[in-house]
């Protein structure tokens, strides 16, 4: 017996993991889900809106329910659990899609001249080619070494000043 098969359950007339199954909370459910995906807590955590500390005390608490050692291996017992069930009505989906009207507003007319020039806090993924990355990196270091030039100027003419 592997890991990620549950021990016997003494319940007769169902297999042991859709009863163990049954007696997951919702949360652990969506954790579990989440798990199959490949996230980790962290990136589970940010989604649903609950610290990594709390997802890991969900999943624990689902491996006990489900007398599994693995997270890969309780994600597994639920994924083949709810793919043998039909889906009467889909459940809310866990987090929203982003639109493309949040990007939009970003970058639309709003968007001061200056923001163009640097990338968006907190980082995106892009689309750019190699050339349009290095025109990119090009660009930040020109601004960076501008910005540094101005400074050195600056304090230059204020030690001018005050001699």
């Amino acid at each position: 017996m592997s890991a990620d098969q549950p021990k016997p359950d003494p319940v007769d007339g169902e297999p042991p993991s859709d009863h163990l199954i049954a007696r997951l909370t919702e949360r652990q459910k969506d954790c579990l889900r989440l798990v199959a995906q490949g996230y980790t807590s962290k990136e589970i955590g940010r989604q649903i809106g609950i610290s990594p500390a709390t997802v890991d005390n969900h999943v624990r608490a689902a491996l006990d329910t489900l007398r599994v050692e693995s997270r890969a291996g309780a994600a597994r017992l639920l994924a083949a659990a709810e793919a043998d069930q039909p889906l009467t009505s889909q459940s809310q989906p866990l987090a929203e899609p982003p639109t493309d009207a949040a990007v939009d507003a970003v970058s639309g007319p709003a968007r001061r001249w200056w923001q163009s020039m640097v990338p968006p806090l907190g980082g995106s993924r892009n689309s750019l080619g190699a050339e349009a990355k290095f025109f990119a990196i090009i660009r930040i270091a020109v601004l960076g070494l501008s910005s540094l030039m101005i400074l050195t100027i600056g304090i230059a003419v204020l030690l001018w000043l005050l001699r």
